[in-house]
């Protein structure tokens, strides 16, 4: 089944993209490209001729026009066939997952309206090297839009996809809401194990593992980006209790939201310095301390 306006997940607030270089190249019938650990960053290629990619049985044969999307540090083994190869090609960093986790990194996906992505991608190279007061802003929506078309282009398994989708959009840009099972699986209409079973399915996580994450990723924005208290922001991250928050997130990062203020703010502590001030350590109590009291 095929969504055409699906839209594009970015897994927190304040993701930011970067596209590293750009470029349309042409090579030899000979070329051959093996990278066993990839790149650190995402590889974007928009093959305009026919060429082959190995998988996990062997060579498989790609029509011209076809698009594959390397995840950083993904395997790439890819070459000419018969002719000589050219392609759009991007290196694409991002602090964060670029697309959701069922997306298939590494696997061809046949471009449909594949001039529609040339005349895109061209435009955006074009962007790319001009300069401008809004070029940053212009690129970024350029890159958003071209990954959106990707993601219409490819065929997601079982028409139950969208909505789930959907529903993990939400819980990332809304993390403060009460997110709850029974309430989703009663309005997708499906039973507990069985809505358990396609949330891990389609993202590889389970419904509970994400509620934590975006959660917590939005209070780590807040940290470095407000001074609000530790208790104002577990409360506008979804937390009615401040301890429980507090100990949520020493779980997920290794530190205290106090100490990771202390270690990613402005002014960045020294981890170990961090560590041995009896200081700290006696504030931070204490914070937590008047944090329990007041729940």
């Amino acid at each position: 089944m095929k969504y055409h306006d699906i839209q594009l997940i970015f897994s927190h607030i304040g993701g930011i993209m970067d596209i590293l270089r750009i470029g349309e190249t042409t090579h030899g019938e000979d070329f051959r490209v093996l990278r066993k650990s990839g790149y650190p960053f995402y590889l974007l290629l928009l093959i305009e001729t026919p060429s082959q990619i190995e998988a996990e049985h062997g060579w498989c044969e790609l029509p011209a026009h076809t698009a594959v999307l390397f995840a950083p540090n993904q395997r790439h083994s890819y070459r000419a066939h018969r002719q000589a190869y050219t392609d759009c090609w991007m290196h694409i960093q991002s602090d964060s997952p670029l697309l959701f986790d069922g997306f298939p990194f590494g696997r061809p996906i046949p471009l449909h309206s594949a001039q529609r992505f040339y005349s895109l991608f061209r435009i955006l190279r074009n962007e790319y090297f001009a300069e401008g007061r809004m070029r940053e802003s212009i690129v970024h929506a350029l890159c958003s839009a071209l990954l959106s078309m990707l993601v219409s282009e490819v065929e997601f398994p079982g028409p139950l996809f969208y909505p789930f989708l959907q529903l993990r959009e939400e819980i990332f840009h809304s993390p403060a809401r009460a997110y709850r099972a029974e309430d989703a699986v009663r309005s997708l209409g499906l039973s507990c194990g069985h809505f358990h079973l396609l949330y891990r399915t389609y993202f590889h996580t389970t419904f509970l593992s994400d509620v934590i994450r975006a959660r917590i990723q939005a209070a780590q924005e807040l940290l470095l980006s407000t001074s609000d208290t530790v208790g104002q922001i577990a409360e506008c991250c979804g937390y009615a209790n401040p301890e429980h928050f507090i100990r949520q997130f020493k779980q997920s990062t290794g530190m205290t939201p106090h100490r990771y203020r202390k270690f990613y703010g402005d002014s960045p502590m020294d981890p170990e310095e961090e560590d041995n001030s009896t200081d700290n350590r006696k504030k931070e109590e204490k914070e937590i301390a008047a944090h329990i009291h007041l729940s």
